[in-house]
């Protein structure tokens, strides 16, 4: 026998797989770190003041003042995660009734059928792939620069474009990019988002979504970036699979294959994603017209899972049970968003949020107007880490970048677009927000998330920047 012989004596070395931490590991460890950090940076706080235009409570950018510490101990670090739970519970009663709907339907077959038949349509055409997902992409984008579909609502139809990208012979990354980065373009490419750019420019004394035609002219380049980035990667893996970022990970769930693969489009089946579409025009209209928020967005969901059972003739219990089974699904989820939701709860506690905020903008006042745009646009997108809020950043952030803005000669509209764009791009870079969620579902670890987002956020950067000068060179107001 050639080669080394192994005796009983010697060790046998055995290469262990490298495993990127649990999703909970990694905020778990993000709550420790940041509780670190109240023993090191200094407390502060600025005061706050009602402001009437918006009826929310904005801090006062001259009243900053250094405060005893309030360091947060382990036994608070444990208190703070529960606590951010209860901060998020909102949110995460809306994820449970998302995810519960949209299973109750994927129950009835009408996903596997509508995803059959569009692969068969395909697979007789297949060059029209390209164009579907470039569809889907301009559809979920200009949708979500309208503030009536964000991140909580589309975490729950991220499972069907995984689904969906598979059938295709593409991979998860690309449902990814054709769910969660496209309304991540969207939001932060706001035209009419009255949580992001109505609050801010209330803020800032603006009219309310004035501008909006450059913002349009934004969200046209970046949904179109944006495209051509999804659709690179999705024909560079159709061609060869190994060049997956994901290659030889188990995704056997999200395969529709066997039975499934057979499924047909029946009457009842058509009538469900009937109820599913009511329920979203639905849910735009009182987005838009009757100022909904989550609570009224959940309650929807809810509704769409009672009414599919009537359509399908369910029992009660058959409803119930399945209803239950779905609420399972978003367990995860849910706990990703009060476990992000605990750093910011810890850095509350230990009173250094403002600190970070004022050690940041101190310094902005003595750049030039152009550098200072750069460094705004950089406070806003590490603020977001902090604050993973887009009304919330808003409100802590426009007061102070006002005043800045007028100090240096910039008009407001432009710090509300910096703003905008700070906030809006790292929502699919941080992972306080809703990104650890949406990889959880997909079933991408994080690192590889980062491979193939990473590039595409520093070219948005740069294109950022670019459209920052524009505006500061064509004077975007009124002011």
């Amino acid at each position: 026998m050639e080669g080394k012989n192994v005796t009983k004596n010697e060790p046998v070395q055995v290469k262990m797989k490298r495993e990127f931490p649990h999703v909970l590991v990694v905020l778990i460890v993000m709550v420790v770190l940041t509780a670190i950090l109240t023993y090191i940076v200094p407390a502060g706080q600025y005061e706050r003041v009602l402001n009437e235009a918006t009826g929310r409570m904005v801090i006062d950018p001259a009243s900053f003042t250094y405060i005893d510490s309030s360091p947060v101990g382990p036994f608070a670090i444990l208190v703070s995660i529960e606590e951010g739970l209860i901060a998020a519970s909102g949110i995460t009663f809306l994820i449970f009734m998302a995810f519960a709907a949209l299973y109750v339907i994927e129950r009835t077959g009408a996903i596997d059928a509508s995803i059959v038949a569009m692969t068969r349509k395909i697979e007789k055409h297949p060059k029209s792939s390209n164009l579907m997902i470039a569809a889907v992409m301009i559809l979920i984008s200009a949708w979500g620069s309208t503030g009536t579909l964000s991140y909580e609502e589309i975490l729950a139809f991220i499972p069907i474009f995984v689904t969906l990208s598979l059938a295709l012979g593409y991979d998860p990354l690309v449902g990814i990019g054709m769910s969660f980065t496209s309304v991540g373009v969207g939001f932060a490419s706001s035209t009419i988002n009255p949580f992001t750019v109505g609050i801010s420019q209330q803020i800032a004394e603006l009219e309310l979504f004035s501008g909006i035609g450059f913002r349009i002219a934004v969200l046209v380049v970046m949904t179109l970036l944006s495209v051509a980035y999804v659709l690179r990667y999705a024909n560079k893996v159709k061609k060869d699979p190994t060049k997956s970022y994901v290659y030889g990970i188990d995704y056997s769930d999200f395969v529709i294959d066997g039975e499934r693969a057979q499924t047909e489009m029946t009457a009842t089946r058509k009538a469900t994603l009937f109820v599913l579409f009511i329920g979203v025009v639905i849910m735009g209209y009182g987005l838009i017209n009757l100022h909904w928020y989550i609570n009224q967005v959940a309650a929807i969901f809810m509704g769409v899972a009672i009414f599919t059972g009537i359509v399908n003739k369910w029992s009660p219990n058959k409803l119930a049970s399945i209803f239950v089974e779905g609420l399972s699904k978003g367990v995860l989820s849910a706990l990703v968003v009060g476990f992000a939701r605990g750093v910011l709860v810890v850095m509350q506690k230990g009173q250094i949020v403002d600190t970070v905020v004022h050690s940041f903008t101190d310094s902005l006042s003595s750049l030039g107007l152009y550098l200072s745009s750069v460094g705004m646009l950089a406070f806003q997108t590490v603020l977001n880490f902090l604050i993973p809020s887009g009304s919330g950043q808003a409100a802590v952030s426009m007061p102070i970048m006002t005043p800045i803005a007028d100090l240096i000669g910039m008009n407001r509209q432009i710090a509300c677009l910096i703003y905008q764009f700070g906030d809006g791009f790292s929502n699919m870079l941080w992972p306080t927000g809703f990104l650890l969620i949406g990889c959880a579902i997909a079933k991408v670890p994080l690192n590889k998330y980062y491979r193939w987002f990473l590039p595409f956020f520093g070219i948005s950067v740069i294109v950022q920047i670019i459209f920052i000068f524009i505006a500061i060179k064509i004077n975007y107001g009124p002011f």
